[in-house]
């Protein structure tokens, strides 16, 4: 399904499905595969009670949880509705499993970091001379200069991702080209869900007219293991980075682990071990979203700005300084710990209050801690 069919929605919906969200869609995504049988599940030693009263008993709306340690689920639950295998939209998630996607084609010589997004994808007439300054970098970085307005519920009418998703438009890629430049490309970092629309339209050239979910499944979802991921795409048949992944809790958990186990699945390399420590590098300094709250990498969240970071400065104060996360709107989180060689997948609807995922991160290396005393 492309998502030309929403460009007539109420604004009412537009509002309600914002932040870089497909959700209106009539159309369900189909049953994915089977996951993992309970086989996969490692109950031991772990007492999680604090953590799941804490996401199941209280103001959040948590729709499902997965806790990973050592490659293996010890901990999953589900709220009324949901299970190990209902796809869930991952909303910005979507945003990191793009960025794999564009290491595995830097991987494969389809892209390098350096090449100009006009390289693969011509510049639409009207485009800003200055388009082609934007690199792959920079569009993967959340830098490239063009002028954007990320509003949400709180402003839909100035809103640049609602006019993008629900708007008209064609080749949602084209119509990022199409804005104005506001800053030299990689001189400003600003949250924009469209240059990562920007950075899969590069890639869908770069592709010379493969289908990108097939490709996408072919190289990342099948090789990982990961059996439910299905991304929406807009009507030239760009995937959506921005926003349109869909897929279960414990695919989005799988995910992290693959992170965590420096781009191997098992035996198979799936993405390389350069583009996972790219990916949670911090960017360039002038590029930082903020200067005492953690920074960001390659489309992912760092928890610290260095190594050398403390801890009030850190984005989650719960989380250790080597944490970095994947992270959607409405609670949509994969925490990615190496120290603890923990992962944590939680997805939710919380609108309002925005959730804090802080008293889950404690819980987590509260029940780690206390089933692994005295050893890893």
């Amino acid at each position: 399904m492309n998502v030309g069919s929403f460009s007539k929605l109420a604004l009412a919906c537009v509002i309600a499905c914002a932040a870089g969200t497909i959700s209106c869609s009539k159309d369900e995504p189909a049953a994915p595969a089977p996951a993992p049988d309970g086989g996969d599940v490692t109950p031991v030693t772990y007492d999680f009670s604090a953590m799941r009263d804490v996401l199941f008993g209280g103001a959040w709306k948590t729709e499902g949880v997965v806790v990973m340690r050592d490659g293996k689920i010890v901990f999953e639950q589900y709220a009324a509705g949901y299970d190990e295998n209902k796809r869930h939209i991952a909303y910005s998630v979507s945003k990191s499993v793009g960025s794999a996607l564009v290491g595995i084609a830097i991987a494969d010589g389809l892209l390098k970091l350096e090449d100009s997004v006009c390289k693969t994808m011509p510049a639409p007439a009207g485009a800003d001379p200055a388009l082609c300054d934007t690199t792959i970098e920079h569009a993967v970085r959340m830098s490239s200069g063009l002028k954007w307005a990320e509003e949400y519920e709180n402003d839909p009418t100035e809103s640049n991702v609602l006019r993008m998703l629900y708007g008209d438009e064609a080749d949602m890629g084209e119509y990022v080209a199409l804005q104005p430049r506001d800053a030299p490309a990689g001189q400003r970092w600003q949250y924009s869900s469209g240059d990562s629309n920007l950075l899969a339209r590069a890639l869908r050239g770069a592709l010379g007219g493969k289908d990108m979910r097939a490709w996408a499944k072919e190289k990342l979802f099948d090789p990982a293991g990961m059996k439910s991921p299905f991304f929406e795409v807009d009507r030239s048949g760009t995937l959506l980075f921005s926003s349109a992944c869909y897929m279960s809790t414990r695919d989005m958990a799988k995910f992290g682990q693959l992170y965590l186990d420096d781009g191997m699945a098992g035996a198979t390399r799936v993405l390389p071990s350069s583009w996972v420590t790219y990916t949670h590098t911090p960017a360039p300094p002038v590029a930082q979203p903020r200067p005492n709250a953690g920074s960001y990498g390659a489309a992912f969240w760092l928890n610290a700005a260095s190594p050398t970071a403390t801890a009030d400065t850190f984005s989650y104060s719960a989380g250790p300084v080597d944490m970095y996360m994947a992270e959607g709107h409405w609670g949509q989180k994969i925490f990615i710990i190496p120290s603890r060689k923990m992962i944590i997948a939680r997805v939710g609807n919380d609108r309002t209050p925005i959730f804090d995922p802080n008293p889950m991160i404690e819980k987590a290396i509260l029940a780690d801690d206390m089933a692994h005393k005295g050893g890893n």
